[in-house]
């Protein structure tokens, strides 16, 4: 995904979360600081894997909780901002196992729309696929190790931001969607209620 999207689908989820801004915006480079691996030949391998984006930056949130508290509304969006890198960069790949193994995984989300006698109704497929090492190497190029190990397939990027964007969103109105639910459940059974009584009353009085 482009450095662009990178910093303002994040940087919008946490100011929707009413997070304060300059906190926000102090911690906004760690939305692209992966991307450094650029210059060693080594995209979405070297700084896009788990161990550099999730587990780390866990350990690192975990000792700045006890012993810098402080500090931890700061760590606690540094956190989401380098795992919103990685996972907007999985529908393009990314080593997510590396230096474990080179090989690259990508989750792309599609959505389309279908119609039920003349309804329409969203359709929802996720798909998830490997590309081994050797897939990633331009077969007849001279190329170095670690440019080499990038060169990979891609795919669509589109609607992985909008299924980040989408998932996110409702995590932030959960509470409210199910208040929506219950009214919508409540509302349901009461005009079931009605025709049944509407009925009991018409069959009553045959």
């Amino acid at each position: 995904m482009d450095t662009f999207a990178h910093i303002v689908i994040p940087l919008l989820v946490v100011l929707a979360l009413r997070v304060d801004t300059r906190k926000a915006l102090i911690m906004l480079p760690l939305a692209v600081i992966p991307d450094v691996d650029i210059f060693f030949r080594a995209h979405r391998l070297l700084f896009h894997n788990v161990f550099v984006l999730v587990l780390l930056p866990l350990l690192l949130g975990y000792y700045i909780y006890h012993y810098h508290r402080k500090y931890f509304p700061y760590a606690w969006i540094g956190i989401f901002y380098l795992a919103a890198h990685l996972i907007l960069d999985l529908s393009e790949g990314v080593a997510l196992l590396y230096p474990l193994t080179t090989d690259f995984y990508t989750i792309q989300a599609n959505m389309a729309f279908g119609f039920w006698n003349g309804i329409p109704y969203p359709s929802f497929r996720f798909i998830f696929n490997i590309i081994p090492a050797e897939r990633t190497v331009a077969i007849g190029d001279k190329l170095g190790p670690g440019e080499a190990l990038t060169r990979y397939e891609s795919v669509s990027d589109v609607s992985s931001g909008l299924l980040f964007t989408i998932v996110v969103a409702g995590l932030m109105y959960f509470d409210k969607g199910k208040r929506f639910l219950v009214i919508v459940k409540e509302l349901i059974f009461d005009i079931l209620n009605m025709i049944r009584e509407r009925l009991l009353s018409l069959f009553g009085k045959s």
